[in-house]
């Protein structure tokens, strides 16, 4: 939300939510659809370039992603702990997404990372303080803010409800999923949770296949669209999704 005043700025975006009242899902693609090039060429192009949030800031039109290891910390607020939950969805991330480097530690102040699990009751308040941001006026029901410079993920934070069980699973896939770069949303994405129409609650094929494509080595941070179009197809082929 804010920029520095110095060149090397770097920013705050905060993007992403998922709301409890959800619509009914949309219509499932065919099967034989799912991970066709085509459809995943277009929801590529959807979720990485824009931002459901901040769409002015520099960065929204260009690549997002984290360039070194992913350390993750979770900090527990909420009187329901699922700590073991979210640190379960973390390690099976690097055998999900080809050239991710995810990790857990221990000490916050390491991390670049941290996600925070509240009781619905104090989400406002820790997005406020943790965020600087008005979650009530954003109609926020989970969030996650991202810094970046050039493109590149400095840090993510996320805040993560964790006494709906709906809500949680729902959130934690989409607001982590999120902090890794894919930050905007699109309505016509019926197998993606990026989608606030969708009920997807679990890291979908479609899904993983998008987050491979943007940990794919071909694609940068900082690239744009026209960028993105002269490698995206060796970065299909590399990862198999062209017959």
């Amino acid at each position: 939300m804010r920029a520095s005043r110095h060149a090397a700025s770097v920013s705050r975006i905060a993007a992403g939510f998922a709301l409890v009242a959800l619509l009914t899902s949309a219509l499932p693609a065919k099967a034989s659809d799912a991970l066709d090039p085509g459809s995943l060429r277009d929801a590529f192009y959807k979720v990485v370039f824009g931002l459901e949030y901040g769409s002015h800031h520099g960065d929204s039109q260009r690549v997002k992603k984290f360039t070194g290891p992913v350390r993750f910390h979770v900090i527990n607020r909420a009187r329901q702990d699922q700590t073991a939950a979210v640190h379960a969805f973390i390690a099976e991330l690097p055998g999900k997404i080809d050239g991710l480097k995810a990790m857990l530690v221990r000490d916050p102040a390491t991390a670049n990372f941290v996600i925070y699990l509240v009781d619905r009751s104090d989400f406002a308040h820790v997005v406020s303080t943790e965020l600087n941001t008005d979650a009530v006026a954003m109609g926020a029901r989970c969030l996650v803010g991202v810094q970046t410079r050039s493109g590149r993920i400095i840090s993510s934070t996320a805040v993560i409800v964790a006494d709906d069980p709906y809500l949680f699973k729902r959130c934690m896939v989409e607001e982590i999923l999120q902090g890794l770069g894919p930050m905007n949303d699109n309505a016509s994405l019926s197998l993606s949770v990026f989608n606030d129409t969708s009920r997807h609650t679990t890291f979908t094929s479609f899904d993983q296949a998008l987050l491979r494509l943007l940990y794919h080595p071909s694609i940068r941070p900082g690239m744009t669209g026209r960028q993105v179009n002269q490698v995206l197809p060796r970065a299909l082929a590399d990862l198999g999704y062209y017959q």
